[in-house]
């Protein structure tokens, strides 16, 4: 059940290149310094000066915020076209999480004065950042609203869809979510504790709503 390898030659679609045309797309990309990172390296620390935007080709990486009390916390995953440590684009900006890719992974990167050379020449490249960042500003937004009004079960169903949406693999009528932590994942993602995660998951693995093992679940049905 393990999902195809992204095709690298479709980050042109990503949503940085909203809007631009062919000449601009390889104007920035050609900007770019590409590298390649093991799984479990830090790409980027919480609190340190933002110098590097990157853009994952391949591969997938996780975005975490250490807490107040010391605790690391999942935000969430980023996947292959999508952006990370965006506030490189802001002279001065400090990253607000760490980026830890979670396997191998391939990126592009690039440093503060090339993004603000880029907007000059690509002005449409200042609005798809600004999109990016209201996106997620917005997914912040409601996961914090979620998290002061919801029911725990309702949070945790939203985290397992949320995990669909972000790292789901389809095959054929069954959406296979894998991770080396799941129901951690799960649990940072709903505010709650694992042991309640796996009391949920086993109340809707007896109703044959899924299947769990460590690191995969299997969705065979809607959550309710």
């Amino acid at each position: 059940m393990a999902c195809p390898k992204p095709c690298h030659g479709r980050i042109q679609e990503a949503a940085i290149f909203e809007g631009l045309s062919p000449d601009e797309v390889n104007l920035v990309i050609g900007r770019a310094s590409v590298r390649a990172a093991r799984r479990g390296t830090v790409l980027f620390r919480q609190g340190e000066p933002a110098r590097e935007m990157l853009l994952l080709q391949s591969g997938r990486m996780r975005l975490n915020e250490v807490t107040s009390d010391g605790h690391e916390l999942l935000v969430r995953f980023i996947r292959p076209g999508e952006v990370s440590g965006d506030r490189a684009a802001i002279p001065g900006a400090k990253y607000g999480g760490f980026g830890v890719a979670q396997t191998d992974v391939r990126i592009y990167t690039w440093k503060t004065d090339t993004i603000l050379g880029l907007i000059d020449e690509v002005p449409r490249l200042a609005a798809n950042l600004f999109a990016i960042a209201t996106r997620y500003l917005h997914y912040s937004r409601e996961r914090y609203r979620l998290l002061a009004t919801a029911s725990v079960e309702r949070r945790i169903r939203w985290a397992i869809r949320e995990l669909a949406r972000s790292i789901g693999c389809s095959h054929q009528m069954h959406t296979v979510l894998t991770s080396p932590s799941i129901q951690r994942d799960i649990a940072d993602l709903a505010a709650t504790t694992v042991y309640t995660v796996n009391r949920l998951l086993s109340r809707y693995e007896r109703k044959g709503v899924l299947t769990k093992k460590r690191g995969r679940i299997v969705l065979l049905g809607n959550l309710q």
